[in-house]
């Protein structure tokens, strides 16, 4: 990458961060609104207080919704608004005018927040800590060692997978409203909710190997030390196959978008 690409890429991050900090109110009501995790650890806690659920004990739950509510808060997206938007506004034009790839500008954009987001997340994430008394992490070597990668794959998987959605805007009239679609099958799927291990049998395994976990569900277990060397790899892998598949959904979508984009004048 040549310097003048690392100028420009450094621009649209001070951009991403003045548009955060001058927007920090709603990321706060953002991260407020990603707090179920922090719910369901409430009742799954008060549920175990008689013995554990499956293989899940009070501190169990505590671990795993507290690195879900974690992994959520460094994983998020919202690509598929600004799209959506820019697309039905015609703002796009302006971006595919700019030197920098639209596709980047909405990466550094969405980058660019994640830090505020952390800080404003930090002291919930924190009193939860202080109440439950805690939680485990992994101590096995090669979950440790793939935990960062798992987060960021997790956050690709998210981000393409609202471009994918996001690029439907170039035939429909709203195509964010799938998205809620996308997101319902999420909040049920990805351990969001309750762990997929605790599913009933067969649908724990259907569910596992869907992109849903892969964005969610897999790296907390990694992060808590719910998985073997083994799984921790093959998830990686589960990882990176569906980042290919729907990295290229969202790339086919947007190359065909363009095109109908381009012939309606836009």
């Amino acid at each position: 990458m040549s310097g003048v690409q690392l100028r420009k890429l450094g621009a649209l991050w001070r951009l991403g961060v003045a548009e955060a900090t001058a927007y920090r109110t709603s990321l706060l009501v953002w991260v407020l609104a990603t707090t179920m995790p922090l719910i369901s650890l409430v009742l799954w806690r008060a549920l175990a207080r008689g013995g554990p659920i499956g293989d899940y004990d009070q501190a169990g739950f505590d671990s795993y919704f507290i690195a879900a509510f974690v992994v959520r808060q460094l994983s998020v997206s919202w690509v598929v608004w600004d799209l959506d938007g820019q697309i039905r506004t015609g703002a796009l034009s302006a971006l595919l005018m700019r030197p920098v790839h639209p596709v980047a500008h909405h990466v550094m954009i969405n980058l660019a927040a994640l830090p505020l987001r952390t800080a404003l997340a930090a002291p919930v994430a924190i009193a939860v800590l202080l109440v439950t008394g805690g939680m485990s992490i992994t101590t096995n070597p090669v979950a440790l060692a793939l935990a960062i990668p798992a987060l960021v794959l997790a956050w690709c998987l998210n981000f393409l997978t609202q471009l994918a959605i996001g690029c439907l805007a170039f035939w429909l009239t709203k195509a964010a409203a799938l998205y809620d679609v996308w997101i319902g099958a999420y909040v049920v799927l990805a351990g969001y909710l309750v762990p997929t291990s605790l599913f009933p049998a067969g649908l724990a395994e259907v569910a596992r190997v869907l992109p849903f976990h892969a964005a969610l569900g897999f790296p907390v277990e990694l992060l808590i030390g719910r998985l073997s060397s083994a799984q921790a790899l093959a998830g990686i892998g589960l990882q990176l196959v569906w980042l290919v598949v729907i990295g290229g959904i969202a790339a086919l979508a947007w190359r065909r978008g363009l095109r109908a984009y381009g012939a309606f004048g836009a």
